[in-house]
């Protein structure tokens, strides 16, 4: 049997999104007969653990920190493929690795950042913002772009059904990703109850989110107030929050993962960044004419209460649902374990 081994990591920091990229890949790569060896940082919040298909290891600190002991059991396994999936990964780390791992193990580096001369034999980069794709120096096979961005296997299937868009906006989802590191979502309850009435509006909250009750606590204060019914879940399962998304005609959301996956399914969305990239994301999106992006907290209230007003039209909903559909198709999943295959095929 062939052996991943896969290296990624989730916290308040650097938020949800390499943990389930990972998830979903291991999940494709088990279905297509390969062994997984899954190592995490050891400060993940238990309910993301819980999500991870398969046994796991933990490195403490950081993996550069530990990069003893997973070089030691890379040597042991010998993988064909050493897959990395951090937020940032240091050329020097990277460097160390090659040197002491086995030759017949390749390694790929998923990357957002760019700008630099990453020693790795495969570098994906799903950032729509060509910006991000400079790797001057660099002697790895590239493949940059969204269609490159690991996301969940039923969300290709949301992709090919018809999404209709209604006069006027019933269902509302915010989901600010699985930690929410700022904790947008208390402010957006309030928000987004005052600009409509008689709606349903669903808060997700994501199993890293570290503001549960208070979450809760701003439901049960807001729920009922202009006739709206608002509901509050918690580290839903990625089909339940694909449905959820496909059944709402809009989505107040972070420049992230989400966004790319409410674009694909063609419902229209409000993008809060979190992080500097996610505003890079978010007028990347906005540039290809889906989203409309309010862009930090200051005056957020006023901000978002006048993008809500545009995104009600009908029309301007219809356009964006239609261009974000041409953005993404879902199977960033299908290229990146069809890259993988290749390797383990030389």
């Amino acid at each position: 049997m062939k052996t991943i081994f896969i290296v990624t990591e989730a916290n308040a920091a650097v938020a949800t999104g390499h943990l389930m990229e990972c998830i979903v890949c291991a999940e494709e790569l088990m279905e297509n007969g390969y062994g997984i060896s899954f190592w995490i940082n050891d400060d993940m919040e238990n309910g993301l653990k819980e999500r991870i298909p398969c046994k796991f290891q933990e490195y403490h600190v950081s993996v550069e920190n530990d990069y003893e002991v997973l070089i030691k059991e890379v040597c042991q396994i010998v993988p064909e493929v050493l897959l990395f999936n951090l937020r940032e990964i240091s050329e020097k780390f990277l460097k160390i690795c090659k040197e002491k791992i086995p030759k017949k193990t390749s390694v790929i580096c998923i990357d957002e950042f760019g700008h630099r001369n990453l020693l790795t034999d495969i570098i994906i980069n799903p950032m729509i913002d060509s910006y991000y794709w400079d790797y001057a120096g660099s002697k790895a096979q590239l493949f940059c772009g969204a269609e490159y961005l690991i996301l969940p296997k039923e969300l290709a299937q949301y992709h090919k059904k018809k999404k209709v868009i209604n006069n006027a906006i019933q269902k509302v989802v915010i989901t600010m990703g699985g930690v929410d590191p700022q904790n947008y979502t208390v402010d957006l309850i309030g928000i987004i109850a005052g600009c409509f009435q008689d709606i349903v509006i669903n808060v997700v909250v994501g199993g890293g989110n570290q503001h549960y009750k208070e979450i809760v606590e701003r439901v049960k204060r807001y729920n009922g107030i202009n006739y709206n019914k608002i509901n509050v879940v918690r580290n839903i399962i990625n089909v339940d929050l694909l449905e959820m998304m496909y059944q709402a005609d809009l989505v107040i959301c972070s420049g992230g993962n989400t966004l790319h996956e409410t674009a694909c399914i063609g419902t229209p969305a409000i993008v809060i960044p979190s992080m500097l990239h996610e505003v890079h994301n978010a007028q990347a999106f906005a540039g290809k004419e889906f989203g409309l992006m309010v862009k930090n907290r200051e005056n957020l209230k006023a901000k978002l209460g006048e993008a809500v007003e545009n995104i009600k039209s009908y029309q301007v909903r219809s356009k964006m649902s239609v261009k974000g559909r041409q953005i993404s198709d879902g199977l960033g999943r299908m290229r990146v374990v069809e890259i993988i295959g290749e390797v383990c095929c030389q």
